[in-house]
């Protein structure tokens, strides 16, 4: 997969009403109430400390997530929203890490998932989110880890190293935890 698909899978957005019953008053008033609709993180961490997504995984941590063989240095880039991702590639895996503070938080995943056929919700870390796009070597997570603040990864299965890899989102969300664990907290 290009660089170029991989920008064309990362997150998108759209607005709905976010109401489960019929709207009373017209859907554009509705549409405002969305973001309410949303619960509210707890324990949120602050991407805004974070300048270079590369921080977000140590080299120990590609390590034991089996991405020594065949490694490259991470690649940091501008994500679609104009802020750090960066790249690790590996014999084993590709992943990709991207920062959005610009347009992230729970609502704003919740109302992606209302134009997305390819949207299960999950959980990591304690804070809530989705698996998008799951395919059979690959798979998105966004996790919410604030109010307005989503972390991003993309996790690409190569060739080679465990079984534990063949499972796109699983392994997706093992990479978000590590990457949890160098966020402070907000």
């Amino acid at each position: 997969m290009t660089a170029v698909s991989l920008l064309a899978v990362l997150g998108a957005s759209a607005c709905s009403p976010g109401s489960t019953t019929p709207p009373k008053t017209p859907p554009t008033e509705s549409a405002t109430t969305t973001s309410s609709a949303a619960p509210k993180v707890e324990n949120p961490k602050n991407l805004k400390a974070i300048t270079d997504a590369c921080q977000l995984l140590t080299k120990d941590q590609i390590s034991q997530l089996g991405g020594d063989a065949g490694s490259q240095p991470p690649e940091e880039s501008k994500s679609k929203y104009d802020e750090s991702q960066c790249k690790w590639r590996s014999d084993a895996f590709t992943a990709y890490a991207a920062i959005n503070t610009k347009a992230g938080g729970l609502a704003k995943i919740m109302e992606a998932a209302e134009s997305s056929d390819n949207f299960k919700q999950t959980q990591v870390g304690g804070y809530q989110g989705a698996r998008v796009d799951e395919q059979s070597n690959l798979c998105r997570i966004e996790l919410a880890i604030a109010d307005d603040q989503s972390l991003e990864v993309n996790y690409f299965k190569n060739a080679g190293g465990t079984p534990e890899m063949n499972d796109p989102c699983g392994y997706a969300e093992k990479i978000t935890g590590e990457a949890l664990k160098n966020v402070p907290d907000a």
